[in-house]
């Protein structure tokens, strides 16, 4: 992953030895050294054998050839628009790449290294194939977010390995914000003197940081987020800010107050003065400035933003800021950088040659193109929030525009979901004969996936949807005017009634080849606010892979079964061979849990039922956690994140077999029942041998209420087997099933769902 372009197998395969002759052209001396280090140290770690290179003369054979068409002098640090296509080939008289840059020569030693295995003796084997291959996107990227908790550099680093071997190239780099300043300034110290609680990243470092990301193939791009999102430098140095007082460190999450005071001039010499020495540290073309979630009440209430406001015929908070964002865009261009901000800052006096991120939609991400805009997407790549790795991979930059016969409408209803947090969402649900209009909020109807219709026996009406909160699936009930709706796994309640007067049917525009053109790519995002670098992995991988694809491959690899088979064996090789740390972040988490005045036997017994539990659970998706955080005043910074479920797995892959059974048995195939017996009956014995250690770790003590609720999940899961093999005709058991449930609960026992749809299908 991602699946290449091009791919013909042969027949054989490639067996290496220990010691691999190489001959590279075109390759910087660093690079060379740094990128033959990396290869054999896959090799060793799949292998289990010490693998080494060494460059050939003319008289040996080769196992491995690299041409790069383009010869690198001195380090050659990435830019936007590189040539990363390659060829790979390996046959019997070895591999060979050749690529048009050393980073399309990178690309192919990532694949050449998930090509590997090993054999009975070690060595490393290779199939027989030949590879043409080039991306998709020329923008791929990852955000990290090192403002809301810290990331060490060698955190920093390993998510770069992964990077490097899921082939995206851009390293989003979040480095200030309300909770702190992580970048130092030798020009303005008091920023990390004052606004950082001393933990931040030095010059040195950063620069060490970008050239391992040059030497990877990964560009970094900085984000210094302004006008908004400011309170660290209210705190540094209060006279920039429109409001001038005291401030204190901000420990919450949200959004506050404070701005930039845009109507004083010395405001823009620290914009100046800072850009000058950053740009100096940043070699990127790119530069990101933020510039969304401004809250205009300090400007509105300032007199000297209000005559900046009649002397430049503004009327509005958004015009303010494209006042500044003009001013700022100056500076930036001054440096030979180009601006980069979220889509907030769109507005019909902003530079066409600004670049719009979107985490607001394809609505924004379109509206952008359609105004002559370069884009990249984020919505939809939020993996800060737990989703499926299916939603995500179904989420495009170039969305595709369900067809839909508009026809008068059979059914129509209005829905509000309430949140835990925030505005309600409102909608509007449509019947138009075999297919299901949605809207939500303010945004453009769009088709629903329709899975049951209401018919003479139920009324029932259960649709699927991709939003930006996530895949939702609507379950109504027309007869009692109830129902709910599942934003990933979390289930949240819907107010509905009859709607009286739908709204006009309108659809998100369709761009234009030349205007697909300006949407560059995408990167997916990982905030920090429920992350720390001891699950950081945990959140972000495997499921990144599938995003890459998603940037890399055909927009035809659309096999979401594929994606999923591959996915657990490319899990497997990124904690192996890669490096990465997904999984030994949730056995360690696990395993700090679990009192270490245990004995030997009972300690392993502990893991063994944390782990067992964690096959029935996932956290609650969506960003549900960080809204029942909020109403349990569990919102900030000093908050602990060593629970249970802060080691959980985005996604159960047994679950997800579970639901995978039960399609099959619906389908026909009647030994899966047996399959989600055995199952059942592991869960069971597992639970009721080893409930009992749970009381003597203090750390679990409140593991035991969600022990006690799989217990009972397991009960009804065997009623509903009972039913199935018509040995029962018990009522209601979905009910009780979704009883065990609740939405202010951080974990979801996410195998109630495929169980309770074999009931209703039973029944």
């Amino acid at each position: 992953m991602p699946m290449p372009k091009s791919i013909q197998l042969g027949q054989g395969t490639l067996e290496l030895t220990n010691s691999l002759s190489v001959s590279v052209v075109g390759f910087n001396k660093h690079r060379a050294q740094f990128q033959l280090d990396r290869l054999t140290g896959h090799f060793t770690r799949l292998s289990g054998h010490q693998t080494s290179w060494f460059l050939s003369n003319d008289e040996q054979p080769v196992n491995l050839s690299i041409v790069v068409n383009t010869v690198e002098q001195s380090l050659q640090i990435p830019q936007f628009g590189e040539d990363e296509s390659y060829q790979l080939k390996i046959n019997a008289n070895g591999v060979t790449i050749q690529a048009a840059s050393v980073f399309g020569a990178q690309h192919a030693l990532s694949t050449l290294s998930q090509l590997a295995s090993s054999s009975k003796e070690h060595h490393i084997t290779l199939p027989f194939v030949k590879i043409e291959d080039s991306p998709r996107f020329a923008w791929r990227g990852l955000l990290l977010d090192s403002v809301r908790h810290f990331m060490p550099v060698e955190t920093v680093k390993r998510q770069l390995d992964g990077m490097a071997s899921a082939k995206l190239n851009v390293l989003h780099w979040h480095l200030t914000d309300d909770q702190g300043w992580r970048m130092q300034s030798k020009v303005f110290p008091k920023l990390t003197s004052q606004a950082s609680d001393g933990l931040f990243y030095t010059q040195t470092q950063v620069l060490g940081v970008i050239r391992y990301a040059a030497l990877l193939g990964i560009r970094v791009v900085p984000e210094f987020g302004m006008p908004g999102h400011a309170s660290a430098i209210a705190v540094a140095y209060p006279e920039l800010i429109t409001l001038n007082q005291g401030y204190k460190m901000q420990r919450h999450w949200g959004v506050f107050k404070p701005l930039l005071n845009i109507a004083d001039a010395k405001v823009y010499t620290f914009i100046d003065k800072l850009f000058a020495e950053m740009t100096a540290i940043f070699p990127d073309n790119y530069l990101h400035i933020g510039g969304d979630e401004v809250d205009p009440e300090q400007w509105l209430n300032s007199k000297e933003v209000q005559k900046l406001m009649v002397a430049n015929q503004l009327s509005s908070g958004q015009d303010v800021q494209s006042y500044f964002n003009a001013r700022l865009q100056k500076i930036v261009t001054k440096y030979n950088r180009i601006m980069m901000g979220w889509d907030e800052i769109l507005h019909p006096r902003l530079s066409k040659s600004v670049v719009v991120q979107s985490w607001r939609g394809h609505d924004s991400l379109y509206s952008a193109a359609k105004s002559g805009y370069q884009g990249i997407l984020s919505t939809g790549f939020y993996i800060d929030q737990p989703q499926y790795t299916s939603y995500h991979y179904r989420n495009d930059p170039h969305k595709v525009q369900d067809k839909v016969a508009l026809t008068k409408p059979k059914l129509s209803r209005t829905f509000v979901i309430k949140r835990l947090k925030g505005s309600y969402v409102k909608g509007e649900l449509l019947v138009l004969g075999q297919q299901v209009l949605i809207k939500l909020n303010n945004q453009h109807h769009q088709a629903a996936q329709v899975i049951s219709l209401p018919t003479g026996k139920s009324n029932r009406l259960v649709t699927t949807l991709d939003s930006w909160m996530g895949p939702l699936i609507f379950e109504l009930d027309l007869t009692k005017e109830l129902g709910f709706v599942m934003i990933g796994n979390s289930r949240y309640p819907l107010e509905i009634k009859a709607l009286q007067k739908a709204q006009a049917v309108s659809f998100s525009p369709s761009l234009s080849k030349a205007q697909e053109t300006l949407i560059l790519g995408a990167e997916a995002t990982i905030w920090s606010e429920l992350v720390t670098k001891d699950n950081i992995d945990l959140r972000i991988w495997p499921r990144l892979y599938a995003i890459a694809e998603r940037l890399w491959s055909s927009k035809e690899t659309t096999d979401t079964n594929n994606m999923y088979e591959r996915l657990e064996i490319i899990s497997a090789y990124a904690d192996k061979v890669v490096g990465l740390a997904h999984l030994s972040q949730q056995q360690n988490g696990f395993t700090d849990l679990v009192n270490k005045n245990l004995s030997g036997t009972e300690q392993a017994a502990s893991r063994h039922l944390l782990n067992t539990m964690a096959q029935m659970l996932e956290p609650s998706h969506y960003y549900t956690r960080h809204h029942i955080k909020y109403r349990n005043n569990e919102y900030h910074q000093e908050a602990s994140l060593t629970s249970f479920v802060d080691y959980l797995a985005v996604e159960s892959q047994v679950v997800r077999a579970i639901r995978t059974s039960v399609v099959q048995y619906l389908a026909g195939n009647k030994a899966e029942l047996e399959v989600i017996a055995t199952q059942l009956n592991h869960w069971q014995i597992t639970l009721r041998e080893n409930k009992y250690l749970l009381a003597k770790s203090q750390l679990l003590k409140d593991v035991q209420r969600i022990a006690d609720k799989l217990q009972q999940f397991v009960l009804l899961a065997n009623k509903v087997l009972a039913v199935c093999k018509n040995h029962s005709d018990e009522l209601k058991l979905d009910r009780k099933l979704l009883s065990l449930q609740q939405l202010h609960d951080e974990t979801v026992i996410a195998a109630i769902y495929p169980l309770r749809e074999l009931y209703l299908a039973c029944k």
